[in-house]
């Protein structure tokens, strides 16, 4: 039986999804962030590469990753894309999901955020 701190800690487990149709791969930092409206965010682990056409998943736990009340992500392409666009979800432990980007068409080389992009990345509650 799970007693209410272990309930506690699993329900913290989230999983960020990250589709990538993008013809270019495309690295995603995540980022954790004390505020709804952040002036400043800070890395959750390392960046990762989504391959051209594939999707990928990294789970957050809080006792491994840290955690910070909201979360969003970077995302950066080396090669500018000409096709396709990405999407990045949180999966929360209840099953409940959230959208963090939006189907994102990235052009350039840049970095993306949500204070370049607010149309399209989100900050949402972890």
């Amino acid at each position: 039986m799970l007693g209410s701190r272990d309930l506690y800690r699993l329900t913290k487990i989230v999983t960020v999804y990250v589709e990538n149709s993008l013809n270019q791969p495309v690295t995603v930092q995540i980022l954790g962030a004390v505020s709804s409206s952040p002036s400043s965010t800070v890395p959750i682990g390392s960046s990762f590469t989504v391959s051209a056409g594939a999707a990928d998943a990294k789970t957050l736990v809080p006792e491994s990753s840290g955690w910070l009340p909201y979360i969003t992500v970077s995302l950066a392409c080396s090669t500018a894309p000409t096709s396709g666009a990405v999407r990045v979800l949180l999966i929360r432990f209840d099953g409940t999901t959230v959208v963090i980007v939006n189907n994102l068409a990235i052009r350039d080389t840049s970095a993306h955020t949500y204070a370049t992009d607010p149309s399209y990345v989100s900050v949402v509650p972890w």
